[in-house]
């Protein structure tokens, strides 16, 4: 919850920053690149450590790695608002600033993905995977809504990066002292003869699905969420052409935050509504997910105003939501316990390296508007197929049969 709050509230505000401090859109796009790359990078070990050391510790040290890197960030953006440094500078640092986070912050997932692997049976795992990710999507809920509170004063939009830190280091803190991590019998270390050699996640077929399918889900999901600023501002400067650019950016920059709670709200319908409630196994939520998510991309590509994109992104929002655990489970589901880590850090990696492609999607939408949208909409509907004909994720659930029923009785 507190990663998400900071990262989409960062999200938020960043369009506005870029044209504020005079840097191009698929520059602001690309900051996020490598600390994503070092994401990918960093989550295999992370797992490997989390196995080693614990997953308390490594949660912390994932916060921690937010926590500064989202200050050095308000500082680099303090400095570009003043004129300190050319806006070419400013993207340099912020650049530098924001790889602390992908190198330490991905510690925190797959250790958070392990913790609940462990302690939950296959019957329940979707189940407290979706609460899971529904901590997240309440965070991007909150992270948007916050964000306008802390443009203030001398801090301007460098506001919400320092009150994120902040925030995040009160929730490290939260977990040091409270979160509970008792030896658990799965996660023992194995005996030096029980040691053998094990073979690559990679080369097992049914989580290699899983994957292929995440990763496409993901570069879907980021390419969205990165270009769908820039679309909303221009489509309130189509609306409002008179206004001065500053007084613009104000307004376009509330319609961005109503597009976040909107699509935040439709998550967490999906997450602590539609799937309890509906008892909703993966393979209906591949399925469900990566159509609604392309009905709601082809919406915003013909969308006529800024409102109708709203709509939309509330839709491919739904969709991804019910995706996004469908996938997870999935790959969980997929190989025995004793691999948990390695598949936490292995959707780290998946995670973090497709955020490097949403720059290109920038630049499309630059080229041609509908563009980026409209290629995302054919790939998840490419998806949807596949979720119905992959023989993998037709049976997801039921692979690994012996695996599973050894899992529950334990």
């Amino acid at each position: 919850m507190a990663t998400a709050m900071g990262n989409n509230g960062l999200q938020s505000v960043l369009p506005s920053i870029g044209r504020s401090i005079g840097i191009a859109d698929s520059m602001v796009a690309a900051i996020f690149s490598l600390s994503s790359l070092l994401w990918a990078v960093t989550s295999p070990f992370w797992a490997r450590q989390s196995d080693v050391r614990g997953r308390k510790p490594l949660m912390i040290v994932g916060l921690a790695g937010f926590a500064v890197s989202m200050m050095l960030c308000g500082l680099v953006v303090s400095a570009g608002l003043a004129d300190l440094a050319t806006p070419t500078i400013v993207f340099g640092l912020f650049l530098v600033c924001r790889a602390l986070y992908g190198l330490f912050g991905s510690a925190t997932s797959p250790a958070s993905q392990t913790y609940i692997a462990e302690r939950t049976c296959p019957a329940e795992r979707t189940r407290w995977m979706s609460s899971i990710a529904g901590a997240t999507s309440f965070g991007t809920v909150v992270g948007p809504v916050l964000a306008p509170l802390f443009i203030i004063g001398f801090f301007g939009l460098a506001g919400p990066l320092y009150a994120f830190a902040l925030i995040a280091t009160t929730i490290l803190i939260v977990v040091a002292r409270y979160l509970d991590e008792e030896p658990i019998l799965l996660t023992k270390q194995p005996l030096l003869s029980d040691k053998e050699p094990r073979k690559q996640l990679w080369l097992h077929s049914n989580f290699a699905s899983f994957i292929v399918y995440g990763f496409l889900l993901f570069v879907c999901q980021n390419a969205l969420a990165q270009t769908l600023g820039f679309l909303i501002i221009d489509k309130t400067s189509k609306a409002l052409p008179e206004l001065p650019s500053p007084a613009l950016l104000r307004i376009a920059q509330g319609h961005i935050e109503i597009a976040m709670v909107a699509g935040a709200v439709a998550s967490l319908l999906a997450l602590w509504g539609l799937i309890p409630v509906f008892r909703m196994t993966p393979k209906v939520l591949l399925r469900w997910g990566a159509g609604l998510a392309s009905l709601g991309s082809v919406l915003i590509a013909f969308s006529p105003n800024y409102a109708t994109a709203i709509i939309g992104y509330a839709l491919a929002s739904l969709g991804f939501a019910l995706a996004r655990p469908g996938f997870i489970v999935g790959a969980s589901l997929s190989v025995p316990m004793k691999d948990q880590g390695r598949v936490a850090g292995a959707i780290g990696a998946v995670n973090g390296v497709n955020v490097l492609f949403a720059p290109f999607a920038v630049s499309l939408y630059e080229v041609f508007a509908p563009g980026p949208f409209l290629l995302e909409s054919a790939v998840l509907a490419a998806l949807l197929a596949y979720a119905c004909l992959s023989p993998t994720l037709r049976n997801v659930g039921s692979i690994r049969t012996e695996e599973i029923n050894k899992d529950s009785s334990l």
